[in-house]
């Protein structure tokens, strides 16, 4: 099952909060079909990078969507309840790696989730303002790396969220 689609979220308050915020999901890039997960899919250590795999059930491949302020989100793996980032959290340069990392107060580990026309969305760092893609944005294969990348209408850029143990369809 997807998420109500973003218009509908619009008419909220707080256009995902209620939708999303807490929810344990995929996040399947609309270009290549395939779900966020983490190098290897269960170690803890900070840093370890960020790649696109086939959408499964392996619980690496679920994050939960937690609000953070009414207008950003944390995006926590489900396997190791580390934080998405960008690599050394400040470089604002095309292609540079999305990591995991300890959740804290850094801008670095926070998105805004944002509409892109009723059927997916943007996941925009606060740090940064780049968004999250896979690198090269047409490769799917698994273990391709996912990068931030100037945020424009390319379909790699954009992202679905499906709740985690619902059928694809």
């Amino acid at each position: 099952m997807l998420l109500p689609s973003p218009a509908v979220a619009r008419a909220a308050v707080d256009p995902a909060a209620p939708l999303i915020s807490g929810g344990s999901f995929q996040i399947r890039n609309l270009q290549t079909g395939k779900c966020a997960t983490l190098a290897g899919g269960r170690s803890t250590d900070n840093n370890v990078e960020l790649l696109q795999f086939s959408c499964d059930t392996d619980r690496s491949r679920r994050w939960r969507v937690v609000n953070w302020d009414g207008r950003s989100y944390q995006l926590v793996n489900a396997q190791t309840r580390k934080c998405a980032t960008v690599a050394g959290g400040r470089s604002t340069e095309n292609n540079v790696p999305l990591v995991q990392f300890t959740c804290d107060t850094d801008p670095s580990r926070r998105w805004r989730v944002t509409d892109w026309n009723g059927n997916s969305y943007q996941l925009v760092n606060v740090q940064t303002g780049k968004c999250a893609t896979v690198a090269g944005g047409r490769s799917t294969d698994n273990n391709v790396g996912l990068v931030q990348f100037s945020c424009d209408t390319d379909a790699s850029r954009r992202w679905t969220l499906r709740l985690a143990g619902t059928p694809a369809g």
